[in-house]
């Protein structure tokens, strides 16, 4: 295990992807976790850490989205090949047997598709007391693309650095 030396862009690029998804994820659950707690349950919906928490279970959502895909079955080979997936594997399946990815994608759904939801709807509640579990699941996606990402290669075989520009535009 550790550095690669050469893979498949394909893979290279699938393991960003999901990377990029899970820091975006990241930088909301970071600012969910630096609001106050509001006590009230009726002000925790409309306070600055219910809003950040339904945005980060959103966003927690698309990771997992994006990691279950077909797309990604390269992806997350090459990932067991650097580390073992079975608590992510196992949190992923306790998720679906408990609906607790459903609560997840009702969020995403309430969050994303605004036009098609009502004010109190599932996905505006979705988050609550599944605390616990969306952190223990995004803390499993950051050991396991942490240590994907240290060993997946640059094109000129340095350390990992996603592309500062798309392909085939100025300059990338």
């Amino acid at each position: 295990m550790g550095h690669v030396e050469s893979m498949d862009e394909t893979v290279r690029m699938g393991v960003l992807n999901v990377h990029d998804a899970f820091l975006q994820a990241s930088l909301v659950k970071k600012y969910m976790e630096n609001s106050s707690v509001v006590a009230d349950p009726m002000e925790f919906f409309v306070s600055d850490r219910g809003r950040f928490e339904r945005l980060w279970v959103a966003l927690l959502y698309v990771l997992v989205e994006a990691w279950c895909s077909d797309q990604m079955v390269r992806v997350r080979e090459f990932c067991r090949s650097i580390i073992s997936l079975d608590e992510l594997d196992s949190l992923l399946e306790r998720g679906q047997k408990e609906g607790l990815l459903s609560k997840m994608r009702e969020t995403r759904h309430y969050v994303c598709h605004r036009d098609r939801r009502k004010y109190w709807d599932d996905g505006r509640t979705g988050p609550v007391g599944s605390l616990d579990y969306n952190s223990k699941l995004h803390d499993a996606f950051s050991r396991v693309l942490l240590a994907t990402i240290r060993a997946v290669p640059r094109p000129d075989g340095g350390p990992s650095n996603p592309p500062m520009q798309p392909p085939g535009s100025a300059g990338g």
